[in-house]
């Protein structure tokens, strides 16, 4: 395989993931609204801000996809993508310390 397929591959790995995130991180915030919890949390407010962190990834790595030399916006997209992963954990024991 060759370096510029696999930068591709891992490209496409970030869009789909990216993409895959960014409705995880509004369904989660949907249910919050719908749960109308009574609790001050900012989770809420995490997730929306990680939701333009997982859309920026995405679209870094589709012009990543799209250009030839791609390895600056490939590495971009890895890292915003990195960056938003690693934001959920923290999400879910913000979560579920308010909810028990």
């Amino acid at each position: 395989m060759k370096p510029n397929d696999r930068n591709r591959e891992i490209a496409h790995h970030i869009f789909t993931g990216s993409t895959t995130m960014v409705g995880v991180c509004i369904t989660v915030i949907t249910l919050f609204r719908v749960m109308k919890t009574s609790m001050q949390t900012y989770a809420d407010e995490i997730l929306a801000i990680d939701t333009f962190v997982f859309i920026a990834a995405a679209l870094l790595s589709y012009a990543a996809l799209r250009k030839e030399n791609n390895h600056r916006l490939e590495r971009m997209a890895d890292i915003l993508f990195f960056g938003g992963m690693l934001v959920m954990p923290v999400v879910g024991i913000i979560i579920i310390y308010s909810t028990y």
